[in-house]
C-alpha cells in the first residue's frame, strides 16, 4: 500500500470517529442518552452498556492521540483488546440476563392469569 493510501484510511477513520463523538455529545446537549446507557425495558441505568461506551470513547480517543503523534498507525496492545472484549461480554450478559428475567416474569404472568380462570397448566 502506498503511503498516500494509507494517509487517506487513517484520515477517514479519524473523521468517521469524530463523527460518532459529535453524534454523542449533540445527543447529551440536545436529549437524554435513555438510548445509550438505559436498559429500554426497565428504563435503569445499565452499568455494562455505559462501561462499554466509556472504554470505546476511550481507547478511540487514544488510538487517535498516539497515532498522530507518532504519525503511523500504532499497534492495539493484546491486553487493551482482551480488556474490550471483556466490556462487550459484560454487556452481552447483561442483556441475556436480562431477556431471561423478563421471559421469566411474562411465563409468572400467564400462569397467574391462567390460575385465576381456574385452568390447569
Amino acid at each position: 500500500m502506498r503511503l498516500a493510501e494509507i494517509g487517506a484510511i487513517y484520515w477517514g477513520f479519524v473523521v468517521l470517529v469524530l463523527v460518532f463523538a459529535a453524534f454523542v455529545l449533540w445527543r447529551l446537549r440536545n436529549s437524554d442518552l435513555s438510548g445509550l446507557i438505559e436498559e429500554p425495558q426497565s428504563g435503569k441505568a445499565s452499568l455494562s452498556r455505559f462501561q462499554f461506551l466509556l472504554f470505546t470513547f476511550v481507547v478511540a480517543g487514544l488510538y487517535i492521540v498516539f497515532c498522530l503523534d507518532t504519525g503511523d498507525f500504532i499497534e492495539i496492545p493484546n491486553s487493551v483488546l482482551a480488556l474490550m472484549g471483556i466490556s462487550g461480554g459484560s454487556y452481552i450478559v447483561s442483556k441475556s440476563i436480562t431477556a431471561n428475567e423478563e421471559k421469566s416474569k411474562r411465563a409468572s404472568n400467564v400462569k397467574d392469569r391462567d390460575a385465576g380462570r381456574g385452568e390447569s397448566p
